[in-house]
């Protein structure tokens, strides 16, 4: 079944520590490869003529294209018969999306100087697959299985889902995004690392300009996997718009957009339906506890997707699309939610919530507390349709 996916708002873990800024230094002509083993590391070599004094140290340098900073290990190195070879075997701790860019370089020290190589780039992907690619402007997208029905329903996503953000909120791709589509949702998974969860359908992740997507062949040729592919499109642009740092965008805000857009090109849930079913058993999990991380559970999840989608056409009814373009600019310019909510439209989030609780019935119903009490979390996912 087609399901829903989530978003990565944070950084990734294993590019905010041991950063170094990069330097000049002289280049050197090398042979550069990279071999990925998805699942377990990515092994960096180099091979380079070399006639001078043995070096005292190789270095790898590596992170994201035109990023600021790099990573740096140590790389193991031979000099035989004038020529140098290097390889240093890096195993992500943190977690590393399958179709990400990686950009490298080698550094050798020797006594007098230090000298680099060229920048090479290599793309974190499971390299036992036929991948095929096709670009529709900005955004690029990796597809292995099936005909050409779902290149065409990712062209027709990317297309309605960008004109329904320009339109409607001001909102664009700033810069080239990639989507990646698997057929299998369990080798997703396992692609995806560890601890990723049986029920995940995807991410989004905006500082690696990526989407990872879950469409097995019943999706082929349907109208809600273009849904899908807006809704995912949707996180992107919204990260690009609020620029770096990453801002703490809360959860309800980026999810209720993205079924908003989504919806725009097709209908994948009842929504309305949902919410007003938790609202009628007092299910309904507080707006605060939407800030962050959604629950852990598939049906609590999708409740939680349903209320943020609620909230969110609650608040363009009421003030209009450029309500939504408001809140983002402030949280753009640095401000908290309450504040941003303030100087948007005047009211806190807990005055807005209890309007919004009141256009779905007169009761004195009130929202239960979160489950658990959810703070900022890197990424949260939807549910598969059929939890």
């Amino acid at each position: 079944m087609l399901a829903l996916v989530g978003l990565v708002v944070a950084a990734i873990a294993w590019f905010a520590f041991g950063a170094a800024p990069v330097a000049a230094a002289p280049s050197i002509q090398a042979e550069l490869e990279a071999e990925v083993d998805v699942r377990s590391a990515i092994t960096f070599r180099l091979d380079a003529p070399w006639t001078a004094p043995p070096p005292s140290r190789v270095s790898i340098l590596f992170g994201l294209p035109d990023a600021p900073v790099t990573r740096r290990g140590r790389a193991a190195f031979e000099l035989d018969d004038g020529r140098l070879t290097a390889s240093h075997r890096w195993r992500p701790r943190g977690t590393l999306l399958p179709g990400a860019e990686i950009e490298y370089r080698f550094e050798v020290h020797g006594a007098d100087a230090t000298a680099r190589t060229t920048s090479s780039t290599v793309t974190y992907i499971d390299v036992q697959l036929p991948w095929r690619t096709q670009s529709e402007g900005l955004v690029e997208f990796w597809w292995y299985a099936g005909d050409d029905g779902l290149a065409t329903d990712a062209v027709s996503g990317i297309r309605r889902g960008l004109a329904a953000l320009d339109e409607d909120f001001g909102l664009e791709l700033q810069r080239r995004t990639r989507l990646v589509f698997y057929a299998d949702g369990d080798r997703m998974r396992a692609d995806m690392g560890r601890g990723t969860r049986a029920w995940v359908g995807g991410v989004a992740a905006a500082r690696f300009n990526l989407i990872v997507l879950y469409a097995s062949e019943f999706e082929w040729g349907r109208s809600t996997l273009a849904a899908t592919i807006a809704h995912e499109l949707t996180h992107i642009a919204i990260e690009h718009a609020i620029g770096e740092p990453p801002r703490a965008i809360p959860t309800w805000l980026h999810e209720g957009l993205a079924t908003v857009v989504e919806s725009a090109v097709a209908e994948r849930f009842s929504y309305e339906d949902i919410v007003n079913a938790a609202f009628e058993a007092n299910r309904l999990i507080s707006l605060r506890g939407l800030t962050g991380s959604f629950p852990v559970q598939s049906s609590g999840a999708l409740l939680a997707y349903a209320q943020s989608n609620s909230f969110v056409k609650f608040i363009i009814n009421r003030w209009g699309e450029s309500a939504i373009t408001d809140i983002l600019h402030a949280y753009r310019d640095g401000a908290s939610q309450d504040s941003a909510l303030r100087q948007a439209i005047g009211l806190s989030l807990n005055s807005l919530e209890a309007e919004w609780l009141a256009t779905l019935d007169q009761s004195d119903a009130a929202p239960a507390p979160s489950a658990a009490g959810l703070t900022a979390a890197a990424a949260v996912a939807l549910p598969l349709t059929q939890p």
